[in-house]
């Protein structure tokens, strides 16, 4: 289920006109996530991919909330090479590293703790004094 709704997500992302304006502050993260994209074609890399490529459309509409998934990644798409995709696994591959181990520690801090042991026995009472 999760490969059919990246690739739905994948298809959604690279259809549209050619047209289209990217914000600057957006460019590089869109290379990002369109790396992410390429990579998703391969099954062992769907995991961090599918997670990049949330990740990245994430960081683009919070720069851009008007961006247009579908007209405005094919123009930048179109124009990447296999050295620009390379060049970009580089650069965004940590980033979505970092992010997958910090989602993992803040899963894990979440977790409940496992029990402790049980208190150790309190001392018994002092015997009271006999009467003489």
């Amino acid at each position: 289920m999760r490969a059919a709704a990246v690739t739905v997500l994948i298809s959604t992302l690279l259809a549209g006109a050619a047209n289209a304006q990217v914000p600057a502050a957006a460019t590089g993260d869109v290379r990002c996530l369109l790396t992410m994209a390429a990579l998703s074609g391969n099954k062992a890399n769907q995991p961090q991919a599918g997670l990049g490529i949330f990740y990245f459309a994430g960081r683009i509409k919070a720069v851009a909330p008007n961006f247009s998934f579908g007209t405005e990644l094919k123009p930048i798409a179109a124009k990447m090479t296999q050295a620009d995709f390379q060049a970009e696994l580089k650069r965004c591959g940590p980033m979505v590293v970092s992010v997958m181990q910090g989602m993992q520690a803040a899963q894990a801090s979440m977790a409940p703790s496992a029990p402790s042991a049980p208190p150790a026995a309190a001392a018994p009472a002092p015997a009271a004094p006999a009467k003489k």
